[in-house]
């Protein structure tokens, strides 16, 4: 369970960060086909291409999101995934197992 509660964490410290709650946000707007560093700059305006790979990277290392190569460029896409298991987690016994929320 610690390590559980661990992993739990880290996704939401990494969320906690106003610019990754954007990106990831940005990534689910795109999870269809996923969306390419690039365009995720444009999309925040330009955002500096350094800040955001280590942004990206740091979301991919906690499981937010994975990305696969195609070619020369490469295409990022949320883990949906992960968001429900967590929130499946937070709200497991609330209301006595009956959830009204």
């Amino acid at each position: 369970m610690t390590n559980k509660l661990t992993n739990i964490a880290a996704v939401f410290d990494a969320l906690s960060n106003e610019t990754r709650l954007q990106i990831f946000r940005i990534l689910v707007e795109h999870s269809k086909d996923g969306i390419t560093p690039t365009e995720i700059s444009q999309i925040l305006g330009d955002f500096p291409r350094n800040t955001l790979s280590f942004h990206l990277s740091l979301m991919s290392n906690v499981g937010l999101c994975s990305f696969e190569k195609k070619g020369k460029q490469i295409f990022y896409k949320p883990n949906c995934c992960l968001i429900k298991e967590i929130t499946k987690f937070l709200l497991t016994d609330c209301c006595d197992g009956g959830c009204l929320c």
